[in-house]
């Protein structure tokens, strides 16, 4: 869960399923309870699948904290808050554009944020975004922890038909503590 929301944010941006979530995930592996999965297969309603690990995916390089790595039927492009960009094969870099920017993620965030408390716009990622990317990785997290296969409804926010799921979507208040 520690950057699950960061990657998984990169991951619907280059989807374009911002401010939705995946509709099912599953914890994959041969081995046997959930501590030893390392890996949740989620699948958005347009059919895209998102590998999500718990660390780099095998053959992955790693390039930073945050490293997604897209795969289509040409090839991969690899990239993380490193600003580095791998892909294979090299000719993918000859058929695309790629943009290059000075400075880190986080300067540009934070001139992001800056200009949009001058203007009042909404920023690059705004609390709508994030918040779908938080409850997509917890999702996937309640899937790992059960050990199966989940349906989930983005729109509710909610597992559909599963009970044992949706209790684990919040937790029992301490009395004298209400919402």
């Amino acid at each position: 869960m520690n950057w699950a929301s960061h990657t998984v944010d990169l991951c619907q941006w280059a989807n374009q399923t911002d401010g939705t979530t995946p509709v099912e995930f599953e914890p994959i592996g041969p081995e046997r309870g959930y501590a030893a999965k390392r890996v949740v297969h989620a699948r958005y309603a347009n059919g895209v699948k998102l590998v999500m690990c718990a660390h780099n995916g095998p053959g992955w390089l790693g390039l930073g904290s945050c490293s997604v790595r897209y795969e289509g039927e040409e090839g991969w492009v690899e990239t993380g808050d490193s600003g580095k960009i791998a892909l294979y094969p090299e000719t993918l870099r000859t058929e695309r554009t790629v943009f290059t920017t000075t400075g880190n993620a986080t300067t540009l965030h934070v001139r992001n944020f800056l200009d949009c408390v001058k203007s009042r716009a909404q920023p690059a990622c705004n609390a709508d975004i994030a918040r779908s990317s938080h409850v997509a990785g917890h999702a996937a997290a309640i899937a790992w922890m059960l050990d199966r296969k989940v349906a989930f409804d983005p729109a509710k926010e909610a597992f559909i038909g599963d009970d044992e799921a949706n209790r684990m979507r919040s937790r029992a208040v301490r009395e004298p503590w209400r919402f």
